[in-house]
């Protein structure tokens, strides 16, 4: 199908838009042998549309849009300007949250309760990790970062935690350059802090078999 593409520029640009969606559908042979409009288009007065929605799954949302020119440089300005605005229906909902009570006294409690967690964390690695050095106990945020011995395979400590039920998050990739060390980052947020014991334990275990 072909659609006029809209804009307000319409009255001196006359796009098309192909519309191939049912391009894995051809049946007779030359059909199927046929290039897309666009193949033959040179001068960016051609978008293509494409989608996998019909012919892969429709569950699979995925399309793709293929033009040239300065219709490209529009679509993408559109693009990156829709996704700094959130879904209207996320909006309502959180102004429906942000006008209960029980918000109010989730940040009142809060304070308290994330403290709470930060300590357990804190006595599990001091008695449990001895290995690693803990640079800071932090008076906010969510994190324990430690500084683990400099011959610690990251990435092998991180699978092999995975693989006995406790996952963890290795520094590296949370360096905004080069890591200056071996960097570990242990969330204190999460739901079954009575756990924390047991799970700063096991990576006590796994550091200790991968240094050895």
């Amino acid at each position: 199908s072909l659609r006029a593409a809209a804009g307000p520029d319409q009255r001196t640009v006359n796009r098309e838009e192909p519309d191939d969606w049912a391009k894995d559908f051809a049946i007779d042979g030359v059909a199927a042998s046929l290039p897309p409009m666009a193949a033959g288009d040179d001068s960016g007065r051609v978008i293509y549309l494409r989608s996998l929605s019909k012919s892969l799954s429709p569950a699979l949302r995925v399309g793709a849009v293929i033009a040239r020119g300065p219709v490209r440089e529009r679509i993408l300005g559109n693009v990156g300007a829709s996704s700094m605005y959130v879904s209207p229906l996320l909006q309502a909902t959180a102004l429906d949250v942000l006008g209960t009570p029980a918000w109010r006294s989730h940040l009142r409690t809060l304070p308290d309760r994330l403290a709470h967690r930060r300590d357990l964390l804190v006595t599990a690695v001091r008695m449990h990790l001895p290995e690693a050095e803990l640079t800071a106990v932090p008076t906010g945020g969510l994190n324990l970062w430690l500084r683990l011995p400099d011959a610690t395979d990251l990435d092998r400590l991180v699978a092999d935690c995975e693989a006995r039920d406790v996952v963890i998050a290795g520094g590296d990739d949370l360096f905004p350059s080069k890591p200056t060390g071996r960097f570990l980052r242990l969330n204190f947020a999460g739901p079954e802090p009575g756990r924390y014991g047991e799970a700063v334990r096991i990576l006590g275990e796994v550091l200790r078999a991968g240094l050895q």
